[in-house]
């Protein structure tokens, strides 16, 4: 996969929304209170943050106080959630009062940047040596500045496996062999396939197709644009691959039909599925907090690659509007970086806010942590994967792709499980209307 970018340049929270930002400001009207429109303040940076954990919150308090007293430049935080962000970025822009900071996904800030309003970050990204898969580059400039990471992996029960004398799988023939071999319903099913128009779902099938180098989109060198592909030829047969191959899965899956993230934990921590999956480790939290006696037998393991290693990646960091105070943001950006305590921040959820940083990773300062002492196979495990996840902007070729919204924000994989594994369609003509869902939108978009 080769990614444009400035020297190292150029993917959940995972669900981005990829509404253009005046659109989403019209969405939303009058019922977000919008600041008094006026001249950018120097001494004043307005931070936005997705990330709104009670410990990552005491974390920026505490920079923030530090960052005031020795720069001088007060800093206003919100916090408006993941599911509130976009359209909360969304409306101050168009009220013509942009944040001067703002932190969430690199896919839901795309938009922005395609509209040419996020400044250029290549000093910083080259500063903290960002790697090349964490850039967010539009127009040969990094818009981001990444501080976490998460990727979709699974998680299986070893204790169960070696009961069983399984090893852990790394093909997709493994993965459905130990599925079928540890299911014992209604005690026990081998794995789970959430089957639903919903995020689980999408993000699992399109994990399977980047595994399988099966596409949404391709990249037309000539013309700079994106074009369908998931309908043709053999990018086709790839895609229904994936599809038959998750099919093939359910079979030993709960039915799924309404589940999500949550179900994917609350599932595996109950004890009711021998496999499951997430992006992060987010579910070994649960485990932890709800079942601890399967706790340390609850094991990461990668998806099984099948044609290609790359998995699906979500990214996180800064980014700052051109109309804003834009040095007082890179200087707090600077300074949250560099601080001690950036890592207590990374400690909030530990391992399952990854470092954007493999030194980070494999720091003394960030392994100094009791979850991450007793969990170091994880680590080591996320260790051994680094690098390989890919931006579902850049899945489809080199370049930004502006049409991920058209499958993403509809959850499109999700509707392509559902009508295989619920519906039963065929797998060819469920991989036709997808395909031609996206044609549908594209035309009433242009």
């Amino acid at each position: 996969m080769v990614f444009k970018g400035n020297g190292k340049g150029v993917t959940r929270r995972e669900f981005v929304k990829m509404t253009g930002v005046m659109g989403a400001a019209a969405v939303l009207g009058p019922q977000i209170l919008i600041r008094k429109a006026s001249a950018k303040d120097d001494k004043q940076v307005v931070f936005i943050s997705e990330e709104s954990n009670p410990k990552a919150i005491a974390v920026y308090e505490k920079i923030n106080a530090e960052f005031t007293k020795e720069t001088g430049i007060k800093v206003v935080m919100e916090y408006p959630g993941f599911t509130n962000i976009h359209k909360r970025v969304a409306t101050l822009i168009a009220s013509g009062t942009p944040a001067d900071l703002v932190w969430y996904g690199a896919a839901q800030a795309m938009d922005v940047a395609l509209e040419g309003l996020l400044v250029d970050l290549t000093d910083l990204a080259n500063e903290f040596e960002i790697d090349q898969n964490q850039r967010l580059v539009f127009k040969g400039a990094c818009r981001n500045v990444a501080t976490s990471q998460q990727f979709v992996y699974c998680w299986y029960r070893k204790d169960l496996y070696d009961q069983k004398g399984i090893k852990p799988f790394t093909t997709w023939e493994e993965y459905l062999a130990a599925a079928k071999a540890l299911n014992d319903p209604p005690r026990m099913y081998g794995c789970i396939i959430p089957s639903a128009e919903m995020g689980a779902s999408h993000l699992l099938m399109e994990t399977a197709m980047m595994t399988n180098d099966a596409h949404w989109f391709k990249f037309d060198p000539q013309t700079k644009k994106y074009n369908v592909s998931l309908d043709e030829g053999n990018n086709k047969k790839a895609v229904v691959e994936a599809l038959e191959f998750l099919h093939e899965m359910h079979k030993y899956s709960p039915e799924a039909s309404t589940y999500n993230w949550a179900e994917l934990m609350s599932t595996f921590a109950g004890e009711k599925v021998a496999n499951s999956y997430y992006v992060g480790a987010r579910l070994l939290e649960q485990v932890m907090a709800n079942n601890a006696r399967i706790a340390d037998v609850t094991v990461p393991l990668a998806f099984p690659p099948r044609k290609t290693p790359h998995y699906y990646l979500s990214v996180q960091g800064f980014h700052v509007h051109k109309d804003s105070n834009v040095e007082g943001a890179k200087k707090y950006i600077r300074f949250f970086m560099k601080h001690p305590d950036h890592v207590k921040w990374l400690h909030a959820v530990p391992l399952h806010i990854i470092p954007a940083s493999r030194k980070t990773l494999l720091s003394a300062a960030y392994q100094d942590n009791p979850v991450i002492q007793k969990r170091m196979d994880v680590l080591k495990f996320l260790d051994s994967i680094w690098g390989k996840g890919v931006p579902v902007y850049y899945a489809d070729g080199p370049e930004l792709n502006p049409l991920i919204g058209l499958y993403q924000n509809a959850n499109l994989g999700g509707w392509m499980l559902a009508m295989r594994n619920i519906k039963g369609q065929s797998a060819s003509s469920v991989v036709d209307q997808a395909a031609e869902k996206i044609r549908e939108k594209m035309k009433a978009k242009s």
